[in-house]
């Protein structure tokens, strides 16, 4: 009986590690330093490959939270309008900057700066 209870609280604190949740705020800015706002950023899981968007508000901030990612290795891009490839259809992204990357334990702060126009 104690094993089960054991092994019931250990799967419990394991399933708790994973789920917790991994949430960014930060500011864009342009190359000069000045605030971006309008500008699309992206949160990059870098062990999975997921990622989500947001755009920076009227003071250059932004807010992203992704669910159940607590400790895996993340970056934060800030990304250029999208541009339509010549002789395709697929619009694309380039990455104009991006944060060093960082491990996700509950609140992080990470600014990210446009090294190119």
């Amino acid at each position: 009986m104690s094993r089960s209870i054991l092994a019931l609280a250990l799967l419990a604190t394991t399933l708790g590690a994973h789920a917790e949740t991994c949430s960014v705020a930060g500011t864009a800015y342009d190359p000069a330093g000045k605030p971006l706002h309008d500008a699309v950023v992206r949160l990059f899981n870098q062990q999975t490959g997921q990622a989500s968007y947001s755009l920076t508000d009227a003071n250059a901030t932004y807010r992203l939270s992704v669910d159940g990612a607590g400790g895996q290795a993340f970056r934060v891009d800030l990304l250029s309008h999208p541009t339509v490839v010549t002789g395709t259809h697929i619009a694309t992204r380039s990455i104009l900057g991006m944060s060093p990357s960082f491990a996700c334990r509950g609140t992080e702060r990470q600014d990210v700066r446009a090294l190119v126009e």
